[in-house]
């Protein structure tokens, strides 16, 4: 009862008062389940997990969320797909931003082998591979990158290629100059490729865990195939380059998430500067 903007401030307090609650009116059968019209509420692929958290926010909320979309939307022609060829060691597929010129920022871990560990002999940047909010998709534009070039760091796991030809305008260049720290319990999106996939958002559960100088924790659902995405806050200030996804499990009959974990802007910038790499 301490937090009085608790919608379920009034119920907890009937109850400590001994006063008759309100109830909710959906029709429902003697054994609680939900009368649907047609079937039941059990889940089957494909359909969505139904989670027993709350989904909704306060209405006062949404011109706050629907301002960051519009960031977002302006921030996501930035970020692209790679596919990352290794020779006979096979090939990968990730995601990178744009971070100057002709600059794009990814992970240690998508420019090598998992096999060997070897660096890729040829990777190409795809722009624009989303879809059209139709159903339909866009073309993208491939670019080729200097793989003779990449700048990296195993350690703190990113890595800097050179796009060989020149980048357009409209993909916007995210400056890591201007990131900023992130905050514990507040948003994370992240822009990606998961599994290789057309563009997608990242921002239903998506909360900073926790953090310290090195790593930003989040729930933020990413897959194989977001590593190297752009991590952002609500603002659209860069926080972290995703390089981690944690581990989905059944707990006590329900599917948690294990945290995502990304790499703190600082820590690359530092490296950059390190490396003697100049971006804006």
């Amino acid at each position: 009862l301490l937090n009085a903007s608790s919608p379920r401030r009034p119920f907890l307090a009937a109850l400590l008062a001994d006063r008759a609650t309100a109830t909710d009116n959906d029709p429902r059968s003697g054994d609680a389940a939900p009368k649907f019209i047609a079937g039941n509420d059990d889940v089957s692929e494909p359909e969505a997990l139904l989670y027993r958290d709350d989904l909704t926010i306060p209405i006062g909320r949404l011109p706050g969320l629907v301002e960051t979309f519009r960031r977002l939307i302006v921030l996501a022609p930035s970020v692209c797909r790679l596919e990352v060829a290794f020779g006979l060691d096979g090939s990968a597929l990730g995601t990178a931003f744009r971070i100057g010129p002709d600059l794009l920022l990814t992970n240690w871990h998508v420019v090598h082998s998992q096999k060997t560990g070897t660096p890729a002999t040829a990777v190409t940047a795809e722009f624009g591979y989303e879809d059209d909010g139709q159903g339909g998709a866009l073309g993208a534009v491939v670019v080729p990158c200097d793989v003779a070039g990449i700048v990296t760091d195993q350690a703190d796991d990113w890595a800097v290629l050179r796009a060989k030809e020149a980048l357009r305008d409209a993909w916007p260049v995210v400056r890591l100059t201007e990131a900023v720290a992130p905050v514990a319990g507040s948003a994370a999106y992240i822009i990606q490729h998961p599994g290789g996939a057309r563009k997608r958002l990242g921002f239903v559960r998506n909360q900073v865990a926790d953090f310290d100088d090195r790593v930003v924790h989040y729930l933020t659902d990413t897959q194989e195939g977001s590593s190297g995405s752009p991590v952002f806050d609500a603002q659209g200030g860069l926080i972290a380059l995703h390089h981690a996804g944690g581990r989905p499990q059944e707990v006590l009959g329900r599917a948690p998430l294990k945290k995502n974990e990304g790499i703190c802007v600082a820590r690359v910038v530092a490296g950059l500067e390190r490396e003697g790499v100049a971006f804006p």
